[in-house]
């Protein structure tokens, strides 16, 4: 094995990726539901565009799944997956970093992003030595998401760092960040 695809932790980037393929395959393959809640007005060009929403809102649940997957396998990063009992997304004891991900910056309303929040201000609180982050891998543009940005919000008296873009990916996987991007969209161009 080619040792630039292996630090000093012992992570493999092979290894990584070939892990990160099977479960990415797993999450695309998944069937997915084809029914409709009824709607008295429905007719049928409402029923198609209906389906075309539904389809749409899955594919997005999946995307926001495999970030959770690419990220909570990564070098010293767990992926809490659901029902853990901090109610987070991804966890490292190494790094001393909790993360509640988002795909999209308006992936949660005011509710669930103050949920979210009070999720990381209690473990912030209860584990002061970690970095908490609020993180959304996309804006709502290509460049905003590019250009990225990090600052600190402050929420029930506890600093969380809220990440957007391309510059949180950086944070987590460091300079294989472009590999890994190119390596997901072949496997979603694959299997879509």
């Amino acid at each position: 094995m080619d040792n630039q695809f292996v630090c000093v932790s012992g992570f493999s980037l092979i290894k990584y990726l070939e892990l990160i393929e099977k479960n990415i395959t797993k999450i695309l393959l998944r069937p997915e539901q084809n029914t409709l809640t009824y709607d008295i007005l429905d007719t049928k060009k409402s029923k198609t565009k209906k389906i075309i929403a539904l389809k749409e809102k899955q594919y997005q649940m999946k995307i926001g799944e495999i970030w959770q997957e690419v990220l909570g396998n990564y070098d010293g990063f767990t992926n809490l997956k659901i029902g853990h009992e901090t109610g987070l997304d991804i966890l490292s004891h190494t790094k001393k970093i909790a993360i509640e991900l988002k795909n999209r910056t308006n992936t949660d309303n005011s509710s669930s992003k103050k949920t979210n929040l009070d999720k990381l201000s209690n473990y912030k609180k209860n584990n002061p030595e970690y970095i908490c982050i609020y993180a959304n891998i996309n804006a709502n543009t290509k460049q905003k998401t590019l250009k990225g940005s990090v600052k600190k919000i402050l929420h029930n008296d506890v600093e969380i760092i809220r990440h957007i873009g391309y510059n949180f990916l950086t944070f987590i996987l460091g300079d294989n960040t472009d590999i890994i991007i190119n390596f997901i969209k072949n496997i979603i161009d694959k299997y879509t």
